[in-house]
C-alpha cells in the first residue's frame, strides 16, 4: 500500500467511524477505487485501533466516572446510576460480540467481492436515521436506561456488521427510538462501541503483529486516531443544534456516486 493511500484511508476511517455514514462501507468502496482490491485485514484493524484510541482519549473522564461508580457499587453492594450504565454497556456488547464471532468473516468476504452492494444499506439506513430523528420524541435520559435498553441498542450495533450500515448510525437510531435526545444517543453509541472495538483489536492481534513493522500501519492508525478525535468533538457540538438530515443526504449521494464509479472501475 502506498503511504498516501494510508493517509487517505486513515482520514476516511476517522471521519466515517463516528459520523453516521459507515466506515466499513467507505473503506470497501475507496479501497476498491484506489487499489482495485479490498483493504488488507491487518491495515483495516490498524485503522480501527486508531479510532479506538480516539474514543478512549475523548471520553476518558466518562470511563473514569463509570469506573468509580462500579467501585462504589462493590463497596456499598448497591447499584447506582453509573454502575447501571456499565451493566447496560456490557449487556449491549453481547449481541455484536456473538454475531461478529460467528458471521464476521463471511460478511466481510461477501461484501469485499461485491462492493456495490454496500450502497443498499447506505441509502436505507440514511433515510431511516433522518426519519427516526424527526419523528421520535425525547422522553428519557441516558441514566434512565436499563438492561433491556442496553440489549436493544446492542442488537442495533450487531446489525452494523453489515458494511454500509454504520455502527454509530444504527445505535443512534435505536437510542432515539428509546427516547434519548441526539447528544445523549451519540454519547451512548460511542461508549457502547468502545468495548467492541477493543475486543475486536484483541481478537485480531495476529493481524496487527503481521503488519506492525510497516510504516503504513502507524501512519494509518495515527491519522485515524487524530481525525476521529476531532470528529467526535465536532459531532457532539453539532448535534446540540442540528439533526441528521445532512448525513442522510450525504449517504444517498455517496451511494449514487459509488455505483457510477464502481461500474466504471
Amino acid at each position: 500500500m502506498e503511504l498516501s493511500h494510508s493517509v487517505i484511508l486513515g482520514v476516511i476511517q476517522g471521519l466515517a467511524e463516528f459520523l453516521p455514514i459507515s466506515s466499513s462501507g467507505h473503506l470497501i468502496i475507496v479501497s476498491t477505487i484506489l487499489q482495485g482490491k479490498p483493504l488488507p485485514l491487518s491495515f483495516e484493524v490498524a485503522l480501527h485501533v486508531g479510532t479506538l484510541f480516539a474514543l478512549l482519549l475523548y471520553f476518558w473522564k466518562d470511563w473514569l466516572d463509570l469506573f468509580k461508580g462500579s467501585v462504589e457499587t462493590l463497596q456499598q453492594k448497591k447499584i447506582n446510576p453509573r454502575s447501571q450504565m456499565v451493566l447496560n454497556i456490557i449487556v449491549g456488547t453481547i449481541p455484536a460480540a456473538v454475531v461478529g464471532k460467528i458471521f464476521e468473516h463471511d460478511i466481510e468476504a461477501f461484501f469485499s467481492t461485491r462492493p456495490i452492494l454496500v450502497c443498499i444499506p447506505l441509502v436505507f439506513v440514511g433515510i431511516l436515521l433522518w426519519w427516526v430523528d424527526k419523528k421520535a420524541p425525547v422522553t428519557r435520559k441516558m441514566t434512565d436506561f436499563n438492561l433491556k435498553d442496553g440489549f436493544l441498542v446492542g442488537i442495533a450495533q450487531a446489525c452494523a456488521l453489515f458494511p454500509g450500515t454504520s455502527r454509530s448510525g444504527a445505535t443512534i437510531i435505536a437510542s432515539r427510538l428509546l427516547g434519548l435526545d441526539r447528544s445523549e444517543a451519540a454519547r451512548f453509541s460511542f461508549l457502547l462501541g468502545t468495548p467492541i472495538m477493543g475486543g475486536a483489536a484483541i481478537l485480531k492481534s495476529k493481524e496487527i503483529l503481521a503488519s506492525i513493522h510497516l510504516p503504513e500501519f502507524y501512519v494509518g492508525m495515527s491519522v485515524s486516531a487524530l481525525t476521529g478525535w476531532i470528529v467526535i468533538g465536532f459531532l457532539m457540538k453539532y448535534l446540540r443544534n442540528y439533526g441528521f438530515a445532512v448525513f442522510a443526504i450525504y449517504r444517498v449521494i455517496l451511494a449514487i456516486v459509488s455505483i457510477v464509479l464502481l461500474q466504471a472501475h
